[in-house]
């Protein structure tokens, strides 16, 4: 919880005396400044004595100098300078000029404290609201927030229904037992301020006039604005005699802010949900419908020509490469798109991926909704090659959709090499092609964590010891994980060749230092790894991977690790 804080910078006079002779005596403790005064008394040949408001004396002794000269700084008079000469006026007007760049040093310092204090609220405001997909949850918390950081007895916030065209109360505090009511009767009003998304402090005599707010003496409000989009407005109160400031608003308007963007996400993210099951709807009835259906490359692989020619328990083992594909940020895409256009989405997709599949001596084995499951039965090079060309033609494919103002096609590609079981299951009713395999799963936890490390194509040791040609491509050593399921860690590499041009030419001309890195990384010199892959992000801020290195390396400079630490990383989702 943010501990209570308010910068107040109106003070009473008396605070005000109090500051200054605070910061007098402050410089009268400096040597240099008690040299130069000396020095000036002797260069004037005069003697003089420093006595606050209340008389007591700050400097000499003698205050029953001919003559006097009082200190005043901003209309507050806070000391008096007792002097044998006219000529005292100029050491007074020193002090005076040597306070003023006291007590300005003391503000510039009070208001960073206050910019810091600001900046950990809202870091750590933001940080507790993005783990919220709840808007009641949000308003709660805003508010107990809000209640923490303010000097306030009374909040409100207030959500406009665009169904209803009213404005609701999602979450309140302070005593009011006509809150409902009022905000029934308030409701055109209050749709007028939220309309208008403005912040402000509300006047004593409207606050007095208003029998709606006769439980507050002091009220702000600031808007749940997005963008150019208001959602509702927050409203915080006093029922003492308060005077709110423009510090006092800004903190609410930040607070306001920061929880429109919450609200808005959370109303998209059940939207999201909605589309979501529509689009799980559709992929099921696509899915449906390719089950009628068994790759041909599936049934000569048992030794048949014909699908008529298959039956139950026909099998066969082979070494193959699997390959699956992801559609990154499919929700993005297709959010605004019907369950019609996303049909048509994805066939467009696996229209024009299929064919490279194909052309690469490839099948797909399982369409999966927004990506697929393809089988390589000559082993990775042909994979790897498809895998390259599927990155291109969507580079092509990318320009048309930005002509059309459509948003990029991105992919994520994982594969693994090994033996599986093809064949025909099911019962003499249904019949289906199965493949059972530990390859096909690793292969697609391989995908999945091609979304971790930031990769286009991702693929284990054993595709690699399996090319045939290698030098094809260029790669870059990723390191050992342990994914679920697996009692031995995985080697992965990462194939940058499917990466845009400008990607692949700064991943191709930082290999080395990357390479270095990764050799500093599993040495355990974590500093010199961090430096060496801040090197590498730093020439290209896209090399996500290189990213999380960085971050990885800079954490276990601090940590502690076992003694037979490997470098392993295991992942604890599939």
């Amino acid at each position: 919880m943010l501990k209570k804080y308010s910068i107040d910078k109106m003070t009473s006079p008396e605070k005000k005396i109090r500051n200054k002779t605070r910061a007098l005596k402050h410089l009268l403790k400096d040597e240099k400044i008690r040299e130069l005064l000396v020095s000036l008394s002797e260069e004037l040949s005069l003697e003089f004595t420093l006595a606050d408001q209340k008389g007591s004396i700050l400097w000499g002794k003698n205050v029953n100098l001919s003559d006097k000269s009082e200190l005043i700084h901003k209309n507050i008079h806070f000391a008096t300078l007792h002097s044998d000469k006219s000529s005292g006026k100029i050491i007074a007007d020193l002090i005076i000029s040597l306070v003023n760049k006291e007590l300005e040093k003391k503000n510039i310092g009070n208001e960073v404290l206050g910019l810091y204090r600001e900046i950990n609220m809202i870091y750590d405001f933001s940080e507790k609201l993005s783990e919220i997909i709840e808007e009641k949850s949000i308003a709660e918390m805003a508010l107990t927030e809000a209640s923490q950081i303010l000097d306030t007895t009374h909040g409100l916030f207030l959500l406009h229904n665009p169904e209803t065209d009213s404005v609701d109360i999602l979450s309140s505090f302070g005593k009011d037992p006509n809150r409902e009511k009022n905000i029934q009767e308030q409701n055109h009003r209050l749709k007028d301020l939220i309309k208008k998304g403005t912040s402000s402090i509300v006047s004593k005599d409207i606050i007095q006039t208003n029998p709606a707010l006769k439980y507050l003496q002091a009220m702000m409000y600031a808007p749940l604005k997005v963008k150019n989009k208001t959602l509702g407005m927050v409203i915080l109160g006093h029922d003492q005699e308060k005077e709110y400031r423009a510090a006092d608003l800004k903190l609410l308007t930040t607070i306001a802010s920061q929880s429109a963007v919450a609200i808005e996400s959370a109303h998209l993210y059940q939207k999201g949900l909605k589309e979501a099951k529509e689009r799980e709807d559709a992929i099921k009835r696509i899915h449906n419908v390719s089950q009628k259906f068994v790759p041909t490359e599936f049934i000569k692989s048992l030794g048949k020509n014909r699908l008529t020619e298959v039956t139950l328990g026909d099998l066969t083992e082979k070494e193959v490469t699997v390959m699956f594909v992801d559609i990154r940020e499919f929700t993005s895409i297709s959010e605004n798109l019907s369950p019609k256009d996303n049909f048509l989405f994805i066939n467009a997709f696996n229209k024009r991926m299929g064919p490279i599949i194909r052309k690469n001596n490839g099948f797909i084995m399982q369409y999966l909704g927004d990506g697929f499951m393809a089988l390589f039965p000559n082993g990775s090079q042909d994979a790897l090659r498809a895998s390259v060309e599927m990155h291109k033609s969507l580079e092509d494919y990318n320009k048309i959709r930005k002509q059309k103002d459509r948003a990029p096609v991105k992919v994520g590609i994982g594969m693994q090499n090994g033996n599986l079981i093809m064949g025909i299951t099911g019962d003499v009713e249904r019949l289906d092609a199965a493949i059972i395999s530990d390859t096909v799963n690793t292969a697609s936890r391989i995908e999945g964590l091609s979304k971790h490390f930031s990769t286009s194509i991702l693929m284990t040791e054993k595709c690699l010891k399996n090319l045939s040609n290698p030098e094809e491509f260029v790669f870059r050593y990723l390191g050992p994980v342990q994914v679920i399921g697996k009692q031995k860690p995985i080697k992965l590499y990462e194939c940058i060749n499917g990466d845009q041009n400008s990607l692949f030419e700064h991943k191709s001309k930082t290999l080395k230092t990357f390479d270095e890195g990764m050799k500093l990384y599993f040495n355990r010199e974590f500093a010199m790894a961090a430096v060496t892959f801040q090197k590498v992000f730093k020439q290209n801020k896209k090399d996500l991977t290189a990213k999380l290195f960085l971050n990885r390396a800079a954490h276990l400079i601090t940590e502690e690790i076992d003694e037979d630490w490997k470098g392993v990383q295991s992942m604890t989702k599939k």
